[in-house]
């Protein structure tokens, strides 16, 4: 389970005990930014850097599916976004490639973001969802479970990338 509260608020990734949480991120990144102006700068290229690692482990992930083509095909449209915390998003309005049923035979074009959560989730419970693999409630097929295999990962290296930051421009004052 994800929970956010507000912008670049306290994030908790649970799966379990074992559950990590930056607590007072927001705070600090606050009164940094006011501290020296270059520091949102520095820290929206560091936290893009974590996000992009955290993308590339989950197209890696996406490729060892069972149906992985759907997979795939949605993490194409998964990219690091430029904000202060580690942020990925989907590309949801861009074309889902289907090789069984091309989006020309269709009324309206499929998207990744419709496709998204079935493939990550699964479903099969109505005719609508028969497409995709069984559903695994949260438990997830590629990204969610390369988020909890990484997350030890991913908040090291941004508190690592935090510190280099800081080391920065404490170098350059």
């Amino acid at each position: 389970m994800a929970q956010a509260i507000g912008r670049a608020g306290q994030v908790t990734i649970t799966g379990g005990n074992d559950a990590i949480e930056i607590v007072g991120i927001a705070k600090f990144l606050r009164e940094a930014s006011k501290a020296d102006e270059r520091f949102n700068v520095e820290m929206r290229k560091a936290a893009r850097q974590v996000a992009g690692n955290l993308v590339v482990k989950a197209k890696t992930e996406a490729g060892t599916v069972t149906r992985s083509r759907q997979a795939i095909q949605v993490m194409r449209g998964m990219k690091a976004r430029s904000d202060r915390i580690p942020t990925v998003s989907l590309s949801h309005k861009s074309p889902f490639i289907s090789k069984s049923n091309p989006s020309m035979k269709r009324k309206r074009p499929v998207t990744r973001g419709d496709v998204f959560f079935g493939a990550e989730f699964g479903g099969g419970a109505r005719p609508t969802t028969w497409q995709f693999m069984r559903h695994r409630y949260r438990s997830g097929y590629f990204f969610w479970p390369t988020v909890r295999k990484e997350k030890e990962n991913i908040a090291r290296e941004y508190l690592d990338a935090i510190q280099k930051v800081l080391d920065t421009l404490k170098d350059r004052a």
